[in-house]
């Protein structure tokens, strides 16, 4: 059966929330894992505790749910993936098949678990304890626009504009294959970052260009107006 149709029957399982596989060339295949984590809850009891300003206790939920993922694919030979859409599913199927190699793609449990730490961390002032979490995060789910713009401002914190301008813009690629609702929050967000960075480097015109992206997407992203009125004032400009 050709990559492709088999890709689109996937889609159409991945919408019943169901387990499928996915053969490959050179006898590859990319299991799709649909059904949520027994530990899918406790992240939102980790969040919870990250919004009422207690990431310590965020953490101890959080250490416990990595622990069993780890323990149970510690002897797991194929690519560990996870998503959060069909889309982005289908993309990392379509991307082991072509790197001729097996993999599995679960719900986003395990990898929001280490994002989430790296942000408590943070929150506790470990920032520089963050960055491995989020790396880690990222490993597992590379087109993940929400993981690649946290990383983007953890590398803007630090004035490094290079490698934050490139998690901005995988994050706005990124943005295509998140879930409907957050596709505009991922993208805007990205393009802010990039314009940030632009602005930072004195690129003014390609700064301005992705701010006016940002409102062409939403009118009203004040944000955007905002940086638009501060590139105004730079270049001498009333807003």
């Amino acid at each position: 059966m050709p990559v492709m149709l088999v890709f689109g029957l996937a889609v159409a399982a991945i919408a019943q929330n169901s387990t499928i596989e996915v053969r490959g060339s050179a006898g590859t295949s990319s299991t799709i894992q649909t059904t949520a984590s027994d530990d899918a809850g406790l992240i939102d009891e980790a969040f919870k505790f990250i919004e009422a300003q207690r990431p310590s206790d965020a953490i101890s939920v959080l250490d416990g749910i990595i622990a069993r993922a780890e323990a149970r694919y510690a002897n797991e030979g194929r690519q560990i993936y996870t998503s959060r859409s069909p889309a982005e599913a289908i993309l990392y199927a379509g991307l082991s098949a072509s790197q001729k190699k097996s993999a599995i793609i679960l719900d986003e449990t395990w990898s929001q678990a280490y994002f989430l730490k790296g942000f408590a961390l943070i929150d506790l002032g470990r920032s520089d304890d963050a960055k491995p979490l989020f790396d880690k995060a990222i490993a597992m789910a590379p087109m993940n626009s929400h993981y690649l713009g946290e990383r983007g401002e953890w590398y803007k914190s630090r004035r490094d504009w290079d490698h934050a301008y490139a998690d901005f813009s995988k994050a706005a690629a990124g943005s295509e294959l998140s879930p409907d609702t957050m596709k505009s929050f991922d993208k805007l967000r990205a393009w802010r970052g990039m314009s940030f960075v632009r602005v930072e480097q004195g690129r003014l015109d390609e700064a301005e260009k992705l701010l006016r992206q940002c409102l062409d997407l939403d009118p009203n992203d004040g944000k955007a107006k905002h940086e638009l009125e501060y590139i105004a004032s730079l270049r001498g400009k009333p807003s």
